[in-house]
């Protein structure tokens, strides 16, 4: 009879951890959120050319745009410049090559190869500078969860923290250049994220976006 006891009551325990996992609760939506995270989450810089980078000496001078960003990026220590002449070909070969000019050529430091990768998008690949990983920081609230179609779903709101912040990203020239990083890296624990969630067999997971 006891030996049956300790039998049922270890079955009512896993049963109920199973269950647990199902339950639409802080801990197990940042479980699945930070899941996804650690796939999608990486936060990153884009360039639509890839190095090295010529900047025109008649552009260099210029307060918006790729210029400042490369000097920014130099002042960081991801890449270095030196003054020389290229051919600069037109916008996307419309207007065919031009002579020969001066420009100021960028690569990629030993730091910055840290950082960067080449990844693909739309336009085909693209130089991305990465600075960090997005986690929860907290889950404020989410819907009550609903029948949709065969699964129930619920969307749940929440703040991030970045892991691993590169300190590069931080200084103020980096982020005065590249709005979007400033945007991020300000927003940490205060800007408000919504994703959606499904109920699996496995527990919640949180939605493709």
């Amino acid at each position: 009879m006891r030996r049956l006891i300790l039998v049922s009551l270890t079955a009512f325990l896993i049963l109920g951890g199973c269950s647990n996992e199902k339950k639409p609760n802080s801990a197990n939506f940042t479980k699945a959120i930070n899941q996804y995270l650690a796939k999608h989450g990486q936060v990153c810089t884009y360039f639509a050319q890839t190095f090295p980078i010529d900047i025109p000496a008649s552009e260099s001078k210029d307060q918006y745009g790729i210029a400042p960003q490369m000097a920014a990026l130099e002042h960081a220590g991801l890449v270095h410049g030196r003054n020389t002449t290229a051919v600069i070909q037109g916008m996307m070969g419309a207007l065919g090559p031009s002579a020969p000019r001066p420009v100021r050529r960028y690569d990629l430091t030993n730091e910055g190869k840290k950082y960067v990768q080449v990844k693909s998008d739309v336009l085909g690949q693209s130089n991305a500078f990465c600075y960090g990983q997005k986690t929860v920081d907290s889950v404020a609230k989410w819907t009550e969860p609903a029948a949709m179609g065969p699964y129930m779903q619920s969307e749940a709101t929440y703040t991030y923290k970045i892991a691993d912040l590169a300190p590069w990203a931080r200084q103020a020239q980096v982020q005065q250049a590249f709005g979007d990083i400033r945007i991020t890296v300000s927003g940490i624990s205060k800007a408000d994220e919504v994703t959606g969630l499904v109920l699996t067999n496995k527990g919640w997971e949180a939605l493709e976006q």
